[in-house]
């Protein structure tokens, strides 16, 4: 068996900061972050050495005959010691897609499988993982909120640097996904947004009885019955007092990139009609979108709409595989 090795993310801070786990130390360079150029400065390496680290990064870092391979497992490991699990399938190109899934939802799902499997097929790096809290990550699911996901996103973000993402969100994951690329421009290539949910939280908690709702502030938790008839689950009220902070339907964030929304027409979870206000609240010609007539939230049976869609979302150069 192996032994694990651990890598440094350098940050420009300590919340930026995360340890990448590689399970095989053949995957080092493949599935690993390659530390940029002023890392080494820091560590006071000779001029020739310094020359070295430069000829490996230009020559091994992100070489076109690399071997694409299946996906890697990797861990990244946020300031406060919980970690992020996930899988990479690595290629020379770029950008790098990353789906994030939604709410409860883990790499394991059915969107999450088709995406990473045609990335293999088409020569594409792609990455899934569990958001901390569900799956192979840590944390509570209890203390999720958006504030935290984001910090998730980002790891992710510097894990793949300096490479842009397109960012494929599904429900709650495609107001993550929002968030980020107002945050973040410079690192987001292209938005393909599944059902965005966005703002779902803060209906959850106006749409309780009054009673209730005061009973989740006083007692800081409460717990609610999974909608698709899965096992019950907890949330902080740290989730509702956070989401008021990211409201982007009252205050629409800034986006440079093309947005592309699938919004299911029979969505029986988040309306259509959100995905609709979201985009007449944007004044960009690059945002686009899709209903799908006779399709759910969870966009069963229209995967070659998504598939589709994310070949649109792709830089035309890379399409020789599609």
């Amino acid at each position: 068996m192996h032994k694990s090795k651990n890598f440094l993310i350098p940050g420009t801070n300590a919340s930026d900061s995360g340890l990448i786990d590689c399970e095989q130390p053949s995957l080092v360079v493949s599935a690993c972050f390659f530390p940029p150029l002023w890392f080494w400065r820091q560590a006071f390496l000779p001029p020739f050495l310094l020359l070295l680290v430069v000829l490996l990064r230009d020559a091994v870092a992100y070489d076109a005959s690399m071997p694409s391979g299946p996906e890697r497992p990797f861990t990244l490991l946020h300031a406060s010691g919980e970690r992020l699990a996930g899988l990479i399938h690595e290629t020379a190109g770029q950008p790098v897609g990353i789906y994030v899934p939604g709410f409860n939802a883990t790499l394991d799902g059915h969107k999450a499988q088709l995406l990473a499997q045609t990335a293999q097929h088409r020569g594409r790096s792609w990455i899934r993982y569990d958001p901390r809290g569900v799956g192979r990550s840590d944390g509570r699911f209890a203390a999720q909120t958006l504030s935290r996901g984001l910090a998730d996103l980002h790891l992710l973000l510097r894990f793949i640097a300096p490479r842009p993402a397109v960012l494929v969100g599904s429900s709650m994951g495609g107001w993550l996904s929002v968030l980020a690329a107002s945050r973040w421009p410079a690192r987001i290539h292209a938005l393909l947004l599944i059902a965005p949910a966005f703002n779902f939280i803060q209906d959850l908690y106006v749409g309780l009885p009054e009673a209730e709702r005061q009973a989740w502030a006083d007692t800081g938790t409460r717990r609610f019955a999974d909608h698709y008839g899965g096992t019950d689950y907890q949330l902080d009220f740290t989730l509702v007092q956070d989401a008021w902070r990211h409201d982007v339907l009252r205050w629409p964030p800034t986006l440079s990139c093309p947005v592309h929304i699938l919004h299911g027409a029979a969505d029986e979870i988040v309306p259509p009609s959100r995905s609709m206000r979201f985009v007449k609240s944007r004044s960009s010609p690059h945002v686009l979108l899709d209903i799908l007539p006779g399709v759910g939230h969870r966009l069963s049976g229209a995967d070659a709409a998504l598939l589709g869609a994310l070949d649109a979302c792709w830089p035309e150069e890379d399409l020789m595989h599609v």
